[in-house]
């Protein structure tokens, strides 16, 4: 797969499409896994990965620019096996600026990809708790069929929500782990990334720190 992969839509086909999100900052081997084992578990043919510019649920700015994480995506999955499933990067929350709702962010999918019935929202089962206080629930609930990962015991189940389970094995893995240099196998060319770019702990081990 090249290292540029692709931000838009390849082709005019609809597909059942699927949205994973996140702050990726950066981006770690959990979020790879995640994506494996939703095209492992589902029969979506377009994922699309997505980070914020800056998140509704820490406002506070991100250590990473959303270019830096755009551009460490790029790096983390340009090996990755999509068995034959389109892989999107997209930078539309970024590009746009300021905090994006999970709602403008669908309806903007809608707009921009050719997508086949109800778009999926990917997510952990540790976000499904508070999901009816998100901005906008009742129409969201509307817009999209959640795909939510569960590594076991009860989780609860949102009114009016339509959600599918995917159980899986927990993995240890945290963007914590990576800006400290603790975490990186796989991720070689991120980990260079970030050592190139000063960013997290590089920087402050050029300090000295």
């Amino acid at each position: 797969m090249s290292t540029t992969l692709p931000t838009t839509a390849t082709s005019t086909d609809r597909k059942r499409t699927l949205l994973f999100g996140g702050s990726f900052d950066p981006v770690h081997s959990g979020h790879l896994y995640i994506v494996s084992k939703a095209i492992e578990l589902t029969d979506y043919q377009r994922i699309i990965v997505m980070p914020t510019c800056v998140s509704s649920f820490k406002p506070g700015s991100h250590p990473a620019s959303g270019a830096d994480r755009l551009a460490m995506l790029h790096l983390a999955f340009e090996n990755f096996d999509t068995r034959g499933r389109e892989l999107v990067i997209s930078g539309w929350e970024v590009a746009k600026g300021g905090v994006s709702y999970t709602l403008e962010t669908v309806k903007a999918i809608y707009s921009l990809f050719p997508v086949e019935g109800t778009l999926g929202f990917l997510m952990g089962d540790d976000l499904l708790a508070g999901l009816e206080r998100w901005y906008g629930y009742e129409e969201l609930v509307k817009l999209v069929h959640f795909v939510c990962l569960t590594r076991g015991g009860a989780v609860a189940h949102p009114a009016g929500a339509c959600v599918e389970f995917l159980s899986v094995a927990p993995l240890r893995a945290s963007s914590t782990a990576v800006r400290s240099g603790e975490e990186g196998e796989g991720l070689e060319k991120v980990r260079a990334y970030i050592e190139e770019h000063g960013l997290y702990y590089a920087g402050r081990n050029r300090e000295g720190g």
